[in-house]
């Protein structure tokens, strides 16, 4: 059986993981200003959720890569995507139901609109969730597709059975 990394639905996910990775990176930057101004809980959530999602998806990453000979070298990515995009689609309405709710009309006396990093930060995280969902989906799709081919059963006896075999089949034996 193939590593997941050398499988081209493995190749394939590197494309979510990184968009999911950029994605992170960017809400963990806007949290981390918001943090600054207000210490409401949905900041604060999604600001954990994009720290722990890069921490906790390379690390997995790296212990999977490390036990890539091991038949289940895939499950700690398996697990940790599927938690990630649970915890990713928490975040995200939290902070729709947190950011929709305001007037986001009201002009700041520079010109900016006030919601526009909140914006950017719900967007994020949603891009970041289906990234994840998409790498879970490339996983399963690879644990059933890569299943390991069944060895036919001539090649599973001795040289000597075979032998045998083919000679009881020609009527020398």
């Amino acid at each position: 059986m193939d590593s997941f990394f050398n499988h081209p639905l493995g190749v394939v996910a590197y494309f979510p993981r990184i968009i999911q990775f950029i994605s992170a990176v960017i809400v963990l930057g806007i949290t981390g200003w918001a943090v600054r101004e207000t210490k409401t809980l949905t900041v604060i959530y999604t600001l954990v959720i994009a720290v722990v999602s890069l921490v906790i998806t390379a690390v997995a990453l790296l212990f999977s890569c490390m036990i890539r000979r091991q038949r289940w070298h895939i499950w700690p990515v398996l697990l940790t995507d599927g938690v990630m995009s649970y915890l990713w689609l928490v975040s995200f309405v939290f902070l729709a139901q947190n950011f929709d709710a305001v007037n986001c009309r009201v002009f700041l006396w520079n010109g900016l609109t006030a919601c526009s990093r909140k914006y950017a930060a719900e967007a994020f995280s949603f891009i970041a969730f289906f990234c994840s969902l998409m790498a879970l989906g490339l996983e399963i799709g690879y644990i059933y597709s890569a299943k390991p081919k069944p060895v036919p059963v001539m090649q599973e006896r001795g040289a000597e059975e075979r032998l045998g075999q083919n000679l009881a089949n020609a009527g020398l034996m």
